[in-house]
């Protein structure tokens, strides 16, 4: 089945952590906006870190409630800073055969954790999509390393998870979308082939 795939990533730009020379008047008042900056936001900040630790993207993790902190007021309202990149791809079943329109329909209702094969057609991906699998694979390489020393059932566990959004052409012509919850990377085949396991498939109405 041929499909669009989708990673969110945080879309921010210089301007979001700019503050003006003159913002502190002195080292005391620095010092006095970071104690408090810090008491403010360390439950945002441990909130975050479990968000990362669970699956949420690097970037994400910067932010617990989509802003972007400063020390005082200097903060960002970033709702709307969460962008998704897109690559083009193909999608097989765990068997490694094209997956059918209505096979991914009979997923979706079976409501079990799925194994696909994703094809990523990497001419078509944009930079922030490439930088943002290389991170995730980067992350599952990680949790790899401690295969030996920790056994199967804790690196299953512990694997970081992606929610991929897609795009798909239905049997009638007409653009359908899906979101593979908390996926994990089960297993990278050379340059842009990987095996994800997906918890749960959602029918959505739109990516954004």
């Amino acid at each position: 089945m041929k499909v669009t795939l989708y990673l969110p990533y945080y879309d921010y730009n210089d301007g979001d952590f700019d503050v003006s020379n003159d913002y502190y008047k002195s080292n005391e008042d620095y010092f006095n906006a970071m104690q408090q900056n810090v008491q403010q936001t360390r439950g945002a900040v441990i909130d975050s870190m479990s968000n990362y630790m669970n699956g949420g993207s690097m970037r994400d993790y910067q932010t617990s409630d989509g802003q972007t902190y400063r020390f005082g007021q200097q903060t960002s309202q970033n709702e709307d800073k969460v962008a998704y990149a897109q690559c083009e791809a193909t999608l097989y079943n765990e068997e490694g055969k094209d997956e059918k329109v209505d096979e991914f329909i009979e997923d979706y209702v079976s409501k079990d954790v799925q194994l696909y094969i994703l094809n990523l057609d990497l001419d078509s991906s944009e930079e922030d999509f490439e930088q943002e699998i290389n991170l995730w694979t980067t992350e599952h390489n990680n949790i790899q390393k401690y295969s030996e020393i920790k056994g199967d059932d804790w690196i299953l566990d512990n694997e970081p998870k992606r929610n991929i959004k897609l795009k798909f052409i239905n049997n009638a012509n007409e653009e359908k979308f899906a979101e593979l919850v908390n996926c994990k990377i089960m297993e990278k085949q050379g340059m842009n082939i990987y095996v994800v396991l997906a918890e749960e498939i959602k029918l959505i109405d739109k990516i954004r």
